[in-house]
């Protein structure tokens, strides 16, 4: 039974994802975050990764060097885990398209602008996969 959950911040901005990080926690989720450079760093980390007990909720960044957000969706398809990982897209992109590519991965959940608000985290610990983990969450 999965019991845990753990967020991995993926971007290649280090300011942003300082923002991010306290955004979630101003929001009142206070779950286990990791922090990743780019989309081998979140494979990396969730290919180590052994608990079935944990999901993950990896919010990710599109264009990123090493491993964009789109090679990492492709390489996670054929991953174990498939079933444990959430993925919240967090790009500057304002092209309808890219958030139209993103929704056609079964585990993209979300697509928000950057950068995330204390709002925009609200509501991802609203959408359905994520309530149980937020049982005790109320949005203020």
């Amino acid at each position: 039974m999965i019991s845990d959950l753990k967020i991995l911040l993926v971007d290649d901005d280090k300011i942003m994802l300082f923002l991010h990080e306290m955004f979630l926690r101003k929001s009142g989720i206070l779950n286990d975050t990791i922090l990743c450079y780019n989309g081998l760093d979140a494979l990396e980390y969730l290919d180590a990764s052994t608990s079935e007990e944990t999901a993950f909720l990896v919010l990710l960044d599109i264009n990123m060097p090493v491993m964009n957000g789109w090679e990492f969706l492709a390489q996670v398809q054929d991953r174990p885990y498939i079933d444990r990982v959430h993925v919240v897209m967090v790009s500057s992109a304002t092209e309808e398209s890219e958030k139209q590519k993103a929704l056609t991965f079964r585990q993209v959940i979300d697509y928000q602008q950057k950068p995330l608000s204390i709002e925009t985290c609200k509501t991802i610990a609203q959408c359905d996969m994520l309530k149980p983990f937020f049982q005790d969450f109320t949005a203020k």
